[in-house]
């Protein structure tokens, strides 16, 4: 009897199975496609050099400054028409377009917001916040682009509408993960009123904001944040006399600060100073930034002082320094055309071969922000400035200087 049991599930097992597959056979196939509805032909690939890190700086918002590269690996050329940074629900949180797009984008291989076939681009991205406010965990990069053929004479044509693809699309990229570290506190480097922060974050292309450079085959942004420090005369000049002269610069030779408590880890002192007003001569890659100093002030921070004045350094390598101690003297050696401090924070010893990231200072008082207008008439012809005192003004604290903003550090 329990063999005729068994036997009889054996059967009705086969017939489940049998009634099974005759049911799927009869359902309506799955549609098959190519692409699934949220996948787009981008023609371009995209990716982030670093993570962003937020620092909160002196307009009392968070900053996440970071770089998306697009890579073009087709014939066609890429016209970027709007990029966006979108939280994880593709929610908008900037957007980045026209003229302001176009300032902020540095193509190799094509013009403007156009990336020739096989070429790429570097967007630098600031996507701010209300100080207090929620940062994403992550985010991501939504682009709209137009795509063009190239023409028999190498330059960008109508793509026809008898391609199988549109020719304007949006997508949006890969996400990349919010940093959760905090920006490191630091005290100021320099001393005394009217220093001006040159060159500095976030939503500028400076020199150092877009200085991305491959070393041993590895891109990095060593100067994200770093700030070049001048000092302004009581009447907004920068220098008083002949600009081809050093002592034409009151601030020259003052002291330098170390930025917190740490060990000397990297350091130069062979180069000589430069002519201020004209371009820098006989630079290489040991001394582009002079005579120097690293210190090594811990969790994965390290502070860079380049251009300092020969002969000046009072530490050596493997000291072990204060905060406040007085490292050097300010001068104009290396890749300097003027008397300047240039800092910042990095994550390595090596001033290149590293990736630079967030600072705060933990004191300052704001003095207002130098108008785009007075470049020239400050740094070339050594004319007054117009600083406008209602931008940025007032005690700071733990915040980050921004660009051209003229700043009091206390004594």
């Amino acid at each position: 009897m329990a063999k005729k049991a068994a036997a009889r599930r054996r059967i009705r097992g086969l017939q489940g199975l049998m009634l099974a597959s005759m049911a799927a056979s009869l359902a309506p196939a799955a549609p098959a496609q190519t692409l699934k509805p949220n996948e787009v032909l981008s023609s371009i690939g995209l990716g982030v050099l670093a993570s962003p890190r937020p620092v909160l700086g002196a307009d009392n918002r968070v900053h996440l400054a970071y770089e998306v590269i697009a890579h073009n690996p087709t014939g066609l050329f890429i016209t970027l028409d709007k990029i966006q940074a979108v939280d994880g629900q593709n929610h908008g949180l900037n957007s980045l377009a026209g003229a302001k797009l176009s300032s902020m984008v540095t193509t190799h291989g094509g013009s403007g917001t156009t990336i020739a076939p096989g070429g790429s681009a570097v967007i630098f991205m600031d996507t701010a916040f209300p100080a207090g406010a929620s940062v994403p965990p992550s985010i991501g990069t939504r682009v709209t682009l137009t795509r063009q053929l190239a023409g028999a004479n190498g330059k960008p044509a109508p793509f026809p509408q008898s391609e199988p693809l549109p020719a304007t699309i949006s997508f949006t990229g890969p996400f990349v993960r919010v940093a959760a570290q905090p920006a490191v506190v630091i005290d100021p480097p320099l001393r005394g009123p009217r220093w001006l922060a040159v060159n500095g974050c976030c939503d500028a292309l400076t020199s150092h904001r877009g200085a991305v450079m491959a070393v041993n085959g590895v891109l990095r942004v060593p100067e994200r944040f770093a700030i070049d420090w001048v000092q302004l005369q009581p009447d907004n000049r920068l220098y008083i006399g002949d600009r081809a002269k050093l002592g034409s610069y009151p601030y020259f030779s003052v002291p330098v600060h170390a930025v917190a408590d740490g060990t000397v880890v990297n350091l130069y002192d062979k180069a000589g100073e430069q002519v201020p007003g004209t371009p820098a001569k006989g630079i290489t890659p040991e001394d582009i930034g002079g005579n120097m100093v690293v210190i090594d002030i811990g969790a994965g921070n390290f502070a860079f002082f380049a251009h300092l004045k020969p002969g000046s350094l009072k530490v050596k390598l493997g000291d072990h320094v204060k905060r406040g101690q007085i490292i050097a003297l300010l001068g104009n050696t290396g890749n300097s055309d003027a008397p300047h401090l240039h800092f910042h924070v990095m994550d390595g010893a090596s001033p290149l071969d590293a990736n630079g990231l967030p600072f705060v200072l933990t004191r300052f008082t704001g003095r207002g922000v130098l108008s785009d207008a007075s470049g020239e008439a400050v740094f070339t012809l050594g004319k007054p400035g117009v600083v406008e005192t209602k931008a940025l003004a007032g005690a700071h604290s733990n915040q980050l200087p921004l660009n051209n903003e003229v700043v009091d550090f206390s004594d």
